[in-house]
C-alpha cells in the first residue's frame, strides 16, 4: 500500500510539473513580446516584474510567476533546498543572460535596460 501511495504521490507531481512546464511553452510567445516591448522584466529572485502593465502584462506575470513557483518547488525540494534559493540561483542566470534592451531589476529594485 506505502509503494502504490508514492507511485501516486510521484505520478500527481509529476503530472503538475509538466503541466507548468506546457503551460509556460504555450505563453512564451506573449512573454518575448511584452520583454520585447519594456513591459515585464526579469527580476533576481528568478519571477517575471511588471514594469508598466499594459496589454495585460499584470495577468501574464501572475500567470507565469505562478508556474514557475511550482516548478521551481518541485525542483527545490528534489536538491533539498528552499524555493528561495533555488529561484535566486535561477534569477541570477535569467538576469545574467537577458538579452539587450530588455529590462532586469538591479540589486537595489529599479528597473534597469541591460
Amino acid at each position: 500500500m506505502k509503494q502504490l501511495l508514492s507511485i501516486l504521490w510521484i505520478a500527481l507531481h509529476t503530472t503538475a510539473l509538466f503541466a507548468d512546464i506546457n503551460s509556460m511553452r504555450a505563453r512564451l510567445p506573449k512573454v518575448v513580446e511584452l520583454k520585447d516591448k519594456g513591459l515585464i522584466g526579469e527580476q533576481a529572485d528568478g519571477y517575471l516584474g511588471v514594469v508598466e502593465d499594459k496589454e495585460g502584462a499584470a495577468a501574464v506575470v501572475a500567470e507565469e510567476n505562478a508556474d514557475r513557483k511550482g516548478v521551481y518547488s518541485d525542483r527545490a525540494k528534489a536538491q533539498g533546498q528552499s524555493v528561495e534559493v533555488f529561484g535566486a540561483v535561477i534569477g541570477g542566470a535569467k538576469t545574467r543572460d537577458e538579452q539587450p534592451g530588455r529590462f532586469i531589476k538591479n540589486s537595489a529594485g529599479k528597473w534597469m535596460k541591460k
